[in-house]
């Protein structure tokens, strides 16, 4: 540990840093007030040259880091070179400056030294044993033994505290070490709050954790203080400790008994025995258990023998022993151990999880760029875990308050501990609530299956001696298979065969006669022949097949039905950092976990955060899928969003209606769909399915089998909403399961949906709103709203084409609309199912969208300008009957739908006969009226027809203008092989000639502007045709010169837009 002061540094003699914040500390001395000194200065920690340092320097570095008088100034890198670079030179100082900000230096950067040049200094320290008193006696009290407890030190006669301010792993080492208690246990020490009733006789205490006694530390005068947390300092040692071993985490055992160390005999000395020695000390798994002295002999007593731990004791002195010592074992018979210094953490095995390495006495994390796929097979191969499977990613989310290993790995993947390969040294990080950061995590594997037909069946496959090889099938059966199903996270076994069921390996046989009582955690628990001893060949080789988990599952949400995704992946659980992920792809999860209808889709991490594994998958689905398991997938490597995906699936749905907002209601219960009894059945009720469901308010209630008989179980009777439930499990009701009815008795539920058009002069037009969080919202009128996505939503209003565009309070204003574009809404054709509406903050001029739909249309045509005439009336589309029909009626449908002008008026069902109502007979229009609504006419659904004589029309309609604010502005597209395609202005050809035959061929008036060359982007970009040219008196673009798509293609890529004075009607 190193004390240092943040200071502004201001240079005298130079402008470097004037304003920069700066920190000063001391490295690689005995003590916290002598080593070299080093500044933090523009982002990085620099060390200083040694030209000009002389003692008035040290003076002003120990005065600022209160170390009391300077000593000696030091040079030539007395306190080694470090590992930063050079960053000061010429530092002035007069001595009695209070800080070195106030001392001249060269610029930042500036030297001509080496790192043999480095300068330090020697101060006199204020440190305990500056203290007359520094002979102060020491006790643990309180404590579980006499190495555990709160500290406490004799002074004038009375015991007294230490203050918790500061209190780490540094200091506890220290004082383990002086009361001989072995070494630190960092998971356990703390400080303890208001413990004790003396006097405080220390505070602001600081080791590096290499002194030999407390009073070497950095402290306050004994009896000065200022203790603002109220703790006292507090330790927990081993009564362990490991000695002679070339790490803190190997050697030989030596146990505290009676106040004296004393070893364990090495008789019946075992791996379950070193994995209690190991944890106790605060090192990681146990990766040998030595006999014989291995790491030299010890002296004085023998403490135990014949130790027998099962591996699940706390400390190794709660272990069966024999009770009286063999006095044939002497020191040469001295137990020793080798454990990690390195573990996975939060893992579903030891073989699995975040990489942390022991430093210091405290376990750290490891930086995910500093560790890759070559120092993952280093890893598992120091942990004997076999092969490195991948090195996932764990998300730390704000400011990171446990310990971090910031250094880099640089390993060429053959080497057998991280200790062998290149360390690579990185700046310190800086952390805060706004960012996530990701740690380094290895999935190692000893284990696979080979050949199945999916990750949970095939060939079994051991990892040895750097090499994979198969198992014998002798005494193979369903207790091995069992093992096996367990560790690779595959669920119950199913079957156990043998005879190279999943055909024959090659390489290595390494195991014959397993013999797995089915209960062990990993196959290399069981009982077993030796390593690569068998009578067997490949035509025996052993082979499973286990239950094949769930590839999904959702967490931390408030049903089984929603929640944080989760995938299995790589034997591990972990979270989902979607690319393009979205409303489809949630869709099909939820029929995957077999939940209804997807609510939602979270964003920002709503359920909260995991310390799981990133998994950064891209699904990619084709809208064929049924499953989400059926989509294809790519790993991308690396999450970039840092936001976890989350679904909100209903647990409600309607089945065997027109659509998903009406039909037969089944709830899911149990993981069981069932239906609800109509006792007591009413539009309260339903309005709070209508509203779980997203599908806006109740139109109506229906009891008996509206929509069909449901099957199996009925769930419900008796349900008692207020209307105001937002969702039906909520509602008063009877008990689940209990009722009294059949299924004739089925309640039905028809919804208005998701979608719906307000304040207009008709159904079909109005101010546009969605259903979204119980409350119904206006839609942002920003750029994503043109004709085009208006097209969508009058289709799935049942409307006609979409004629105009609406914007800012054209249908009366509405507070707060959302933003929301059609990308994020699950289509059917060209209806729209379900649309994912996310709040994406105010819309930037806070008007609403609207539209007018067609109440006419034209079916059955070769495009969409020709076709049978139908009439939206009631909410049902009808015909109209030929009596009396003509050009003069055709006009103004194909005025109507934007059609251009009428070529052809049909009779006797040329398109086809219709079904449903016939509306219309005897219409008797001018050619003139907007609508066929304003001709004269017979009464709605009065007629003498049938569908044979259903009335027709062909339009001109290769021509329109798409995107604008109405059908008389916007980009110019003509119909081309039923595909509408973008003019361009190829050679500068086109001008006011061929606007105005646009806008008169529209039936649009005049030309109000243009012509304005857009950037064009369509999804017929392959070919768009040009205009050369037209003769003024043309009456249509029919008289002018189209060049051909095949023929001409424009290499830039412009659209021309226009707009006409009218509006078309």
């Amino acid at each position: 540990m190193w004390l240092s002061l943040g200071i502004a540094f201001l240079v005298m003699s130079s402008s470097i840093a004037e304003s920069d914040h700066m920190e000063i500390r001391l490295e690689g001395g005995p003590n916290l007030c002598s080593g070299r000194v080093e500044v933090f200065l523009s982002g990085q920690w620099t060390s200083l040259c040694d030209d000009s340092w002389g003692i008035e320097e040290a003076m002003v570095v120990c005065r600022q880091l209160g170390c009391g008088s300077a000593v000696s100034a030091t040079h030539e890198a007395q306190f080694g070179n470090g590992w930063v670079p050079i960053g000061l030179n010429d530092v002035k100082c007069g001595g009695m400056e209070s800080t070195l900000s106030e001392c001249p230096a060269s610029p930042w950067g500036e030297h001509d030294c080496s790192h043999e040049e480095t300068a330090g200094v020697i101060c006199s320290g204020q440190l305990l044993d500056s203290d007359p008193m520094h002979q102060t006696e020491m006790r643990l009290v309180e404590g579980l033994n006499n190495c555990s407890g709160r500290v406490e030190l004799f002074h004038h006669g009375e015991w007294g505290m230490i203050c918790g301010d500061g209190w780490g792993i540094e200091e506890t080492t220290v004082v383990c070490q002086e009361m001989g208690c072995g070494s630190a246990r960092m998971d356990q020490s703390r400080t303890w709050n208001g413990s004790g009733t003396g006097p405080i006789w220390l505070d602001d205490v600081h080791c590096r954790g290499t002194e030999t006694a407390l009073h070497q530390c950095l402290a306050s005068p004994l009896g000065r203080y200022d203790c603002n947390s109220g703790e006292t300092a507090s330790v927990v040692c081993s009564e362990v400790k490991l000695v002679n071993g070339p790490t803190p985490c190997s050697g030989r055992v030596e146990v505290f008994l009676n106040k004296t160390w004393g070893t364990v005999c090495d008789n019946g000395w075992d791996l379950e025995d070193a994995r209690v020695v190991c944890q106790e000390v605060g090192c990681g798994e146990p990766l040998g258990a030595t006999t014989g002295a291995r790491f030299g002999q010890g002296s004085g007593p023998i403490w135990m023998d014949h130790v027998n731990c099962t591996g699940e004791e706390k400390v190794l002195k709660e272990c069966p022993q024999e009770k009286s010592l063999n006095l044939t074992c002497d020191h040469r018979n001295d137990a020793g151990v080798e454990c990690a210094v390195l573990r996975l953490a939060d893992g579903h095995n030891r073989c699995a999880g975040r990489v942390e390495l022991l430093h210091k006495g405290q376990w750290r994390m490891v930086d995910s760029r500093g560790l890759r796929d070559k120092e993952a097979r280093v890893v598992c191969r120091y942990l004997g875990c076999g092969t490195a499977l991948r090195a996932p990613r764990y998300p730390i989310y704000g400011e990171i308050t446990a310990p971090f290993w910031l250094d880099g790995f640089r390993c060429d993947g053959s080497e057998t501990s991280l200790s062998e390969c290149e360390r690579r040294p990185r700046e310190e990080y800086y952390f805060d609530i706004y960012h996530v950061f990701y740690m380094a995590g290895v999935i190692c594997t000893e284990l696979r299956l080979v050949n199945g037909s999916s990750n949970c069946s095939g060939r079994v496959e051991v990892f040895h001696n750097e090499t994979w090889g198969t198992i014998c099938d002798a005494g193979w059966d369903l207790q091995d298979a069992q093992v096996v199903c367990r560790e690779l996270g595959c669920g119950e076994a199913l079957r156990a065969s043998g005879g190279s069921r999943f055909g024959r390996g090659t390489g290595p046989i390494s195991l014959e006669g397993m013999n797995c009582t089915g209960k062990e955690g990993s196959l290399r628990q069981c009982p077993k022949g030796q390593w690569g001893e068998h009578g067997c060949d490949h035509s025996r080789d052993a082979s499973v097949e286990c239950a094949d988990p769930r590839k999904f599952r959702l967490v931390n949400g408030f049903s089984r039905c929603s929640g944080e995704i989760e995938v299995f992946y790589n034997q591990e659980w972990g979270t989902l950092c979607g690319f393009r992920w979205g409303l489809n792809q949630a869709q099909l999860l939820c029929k995957e976990l077999e939940c209804g209808d997807v609510i939602s889709v979270p964003q920002g991490n709503y359920f909260g955060r995991t310390n799981s594994p990133v998994w950064p998958l891209s699904f990619s689905c084709k809208g064929t899928e049924d499953v989400l398991s059926d989509c294809g997938y790519i790993d991308e490597e690396y999450c970039y969003n840092r936001k976890s995906e989350a679904v909100v699936c209903s647990e409600l749905r309607l089945v065997n209606g027109p659509d998903r907002c009406s039909g037969h209601l089944e709830v899911l219960h149990n993981q069981q769909w069932g239906t609800v009894c109509e006792s007591g059945w009413d539009a309260r009720d339903a309005q709070v399915v209508c509203r779980e469901l997203n599908c806006g308010d109740a139109s109506t209630a229906f009891g008996g089998v509206r929509y069909g008989q449901g099957s199996g179980l009925i769930w419900l009777e008796n349900v008692n909403c207020t209307g105001e439930e937002t969702s039906l499990a909520a509602c008063p009701k009877s008990p689940w399961g209990k009722h009294s009815c059949n299924h004739s008795q089925d309640v039905s539920v028809k919804c208005s949906g998701q979608i719906r058009l307000v304040n207009g002069s008709n159904p079909c037009s109005g101010r546009l709103e969605v259903f979204r969080e119980q409350q119904w919202n206006a839609i942002c009128d920003d750029d994503y709203w043109n004709l085009e996505m208006a097209e969508f939503f009058c289709r799935t209003l049942n409307c006609g084409p979409a004629l105009s565009t609406a914007r800012g309070f054209h249908f009366g204003r509405k507070y707060n609309p959302v933003k929301l574009t059609y990308n994020s809404c699950i289509m059917k054709g060209d209806s729209i199912i379900l649309c994912d509406v996310r709040d994406w903050g105010p819309c930037e001029s806070g008007e609403a969208a609207g539209v007018i739909c067609s109440e006419a249309r034209l079916v059955n045509g070769p495009n969409p300008c020709s076709g049978r005439v139908e009439l939206l009336h009631n909410q049902e589309w009808g015909t109209v009957c030929d009596t009396s029909w003509d050009i003069h009626d055709a006009q103004v449908v194909c005025r109507e739908l934007g059609c251009g002008n009428a070529l052809k008026a049909f009779r006797g069902a040329h398109h086809g006969p219709g079904s449903g109502p016939i509306w219309l007979e005897g219409l008797n229009c001018t050619g003139k009226e907007a609508s066929l609504r304003e001709c004269p006419r017979s009464p709605w659904g009065e007629h003498h027809c049938n569908h044979s004589q259903d009335a027709s029309v062909e339009c001109t309609g290769w021509i329109r203008l798409a995107n604008g604010s109405s059908r008389c502005s916007g980009t110019v597209e003509v119909l081309h092989k039923q595909q509408w395609k973008a003019i361009s202005i190829c050679d500068q050809n086109w001008d006011e000639y061929q606007n105005h035959v646009v806008c008169k061929e529209m039936g649009c008036g005049v030309i109000s502007w243009g012509p304005t060359m857009r950037s064009f982007y369509s999804p017929y970009h392959d070919k768009m045709p040009s205009i050369d040219s037209c003769k003024w008196t043309a009456s249509d673009l029919a008289e002018c010169y189209l060049t051909d798509f095949e023929q001409e293609s424009c290499s830039h890529g412009r659209a021309v837009a226009v707009k006409c004075s009218g509006n078309g009607w």
